[in-house]
């Protein structure tokens, strides 16, 4: 039996805090009783989208539930080699992973610009979640921009001589590493085919930048002389794989943590994290659990520690990256260059840029914007020292590509400067250990992540320690020269953690291609 079913379910929907995407209109069309299943309906359209040769941007759409208790993560139909049930409008293309926790949507034709699609449908498959009927369900679409990272062979280490900071090698030649496959890698020893570091030059060793007791730094437990393996279920990059298309915002943070029990929220946010002043750093909050608004829902989800970003992308069908997937989002395809940023050449702005309508939603470089020349937001020494709105040097009206943007070269943005991003290190057996399974959707009662290949799981309490993971990109504050943290391959904190939620600290997330 199928009806239409308005009244006994109610549908929200989301509006982003990145390229202002809205999903609106939100309903339920179809819903078939004897089989368990509805049809969601919804409208979506999002800012700079595109579709090239090589790649594009989609939104990764899921759903959230709530059975009158506590909201839970909604299983999306799947059929292998068939029609999944769900239908993308005309110029737009809907694929969905197997496990069903989500489905990717995107344009189906080259093209670029604002995309606005109606009535866009997915299958839920309602039974499947131990539901007997959807009276008094409550229903929240949800959207996050990612951008598709296509699967081959990509470089590693740039080459660099002068300025090392533990970059990978190939054995111990300086020159950059192929990955060629997902093959397992032999780290270390200098032999033919090995992934070197440099011998660890550069590498953090010591507790200068954060007091006692919350630095633990290491370098790489391998070097010229030790050897250790990186296992072929480690994701290397040579798979394709989406990437979210900016740093992870406080507008989603909070509507993560709204969505948790009150326990789940206690452990996930903290609205005096360390010392600093947060109104200094933009990370002031009105309301309360459920209700909780960030006052600045653009910006980087600054004071986010690994086990918090851990948990978000584990709520929402995700994972974490590896500082290998790092450096292929950002160089892509192309060869090295030495000293690269992420929009691979060496010139940087070193006029720092002004703002205008700090924290609203327009906010926007009105002064010192380089027109020939990377831009990117990598020095405290401003009005407010603190990270600015993501995607804000794109939406310049000056901006002419790539370079002026700061994008990779995929399209990905910030991925120099901004806040520091945590990424699976190759350089400690925690992070090795990492095979790259997804967040089913679901937390712990304490609301940590469950999964048990992920660095920093510790068993019953989930993940809820850092170790095995490291830093990549660079935040806007330190460790001083901001700059050369910046690059592409720069590895000076990728074996580092501090088990500290920091100012200048957030996570971007992935998931592998079901391509």
């Amino acid at each position: 039996m199928r009806k239409v079913l308005y009244l006994l379910c109610n549908v929200c929907w989301f509006v982003g805090w990145s390229n202002n995407l809205v999903i609106s209109n939100g309903a339920i069309s179809e819903v078939n009783t004897m089989l368990d299943y509805a049809v969601l309906s919804f409208d979506i359209s999002w800012e700079n989208s595109w579709r090239d040769a090589e790649n594009w941007d989609a939104i990764w759409i899921f759903l959230k539930y709530n059975d009158g208790t506590e909201w839970h993560h909604a299983e999306l139909n799947y059929i292998d080699g068939a029609n999944d049930g769900h239908t993308a409008p005309a110029g737009a293309a809907i694929t969905t992973p197997p496990d069903g926790k989500g489905v990717f949507l995107y344009r189906s034709a080259i093209g670029s610009g604002h995309l606005t699609l109606n009535n866009v449908l997915v299958r839920w498959n309602y039974g499947t979640d131990g539901l007997a009927d959807l009276a008094g369900v409550n229903v929240q679409i949800m959207g996050i921009e990612m951008v598709y990272v296509p699967e081959g062979s990509f470089w590693l280490g740039d080459g660099e001589t002068t300025d090392v900071q533990g970059h990978f090698e190939a054995g111990t030649s300086g020159a950059a590493f192929e990955v060629t496959s997902d093959a397992a890698i032999t780290l270390g020893g200098g032999a033919s085919g090995s992934l070197g570091n440099n011998n660890g030059a550069g590498m953090s060793n010591n507790g200068d930048f954060i007091p006692a007791p919350y630095n633990t730094i290491s370098m790489d437990d391998f070097n010229d002389a030790t050897v250790q393996t990186l296992p072929a279920d480690f994701p290397k990059g040579f798979r394709g794989f989406y990437c979210m298309k900016y740093e992870l915002t406080q507008g989603e943070y909070t509507a993560f943590v709204n969505m948790l029990t009150s326990t789940q929220a206690a452990t996930r946010f903290d609205s005096n994290p360390h010392s600093v002043d947060e109104s200094t750093v933009r990370y002031t909050f009105t309301g309360t659990h459920p209700n909780l608004e960030a006052d600045f829902p653009h910006i980087p989800a600054i004071f986010v520690e690994y086990f918090d970003g851990a948990a978000y992308a584990d709520w929402a069908g995700l994972r974490p990256m590896t500082e290998l997937e790092f450096e292929k989002a950002t160089r892509g395809f192309a060869l090295p260059v030495v000293g690269e940023y992420a929009w691979g050449t060496t010139n940087l702005n070193a006029d720092f840029p002004t703002v205008s309508n700090p924290g609203a939603t327009d906010e926007a470089i009105t002064a010192n914007f380089n027109t020939s020349a990377g831009n990117a937001w990598y020095n405290n020494v401003n009005a407010f020292g603190a990270c600015i709105r993501v995607g804000v040097f794109a939406a310049n009206p000056a901006n002419t590509g790539r370079e002026t943007s700061g994008a990779t070269y995929w399209g990905i943005m910030e991925m120099s400067g901004n806040a520091w991003e945590r990424a699976v290190t190759v350089g400690r057996p925690e992070g090795r250990a990492f095979e790259g399974s997804h967040g089913d959707g679901e937390l712990n009662a304490e609301g940590n992540a469950t999964n048990t290949d992920w660095p920093g799981h510790s068993g019953a309490n989930g993940v809820d320690d850092v170790i095995g993971v490291g830093y990549r990109g660079a935040g806007f504050a330190f460790p001083n020269p901001v700059t050369s943290n910046m690059r592409i391959s720069a590895r000076r904190l990728a074996t580092s953690f501090y088990n500290i939620r920091y100012f200048d600290d957030t996570m971007r997330m992935v998931r592998t291609s079901p391509h």
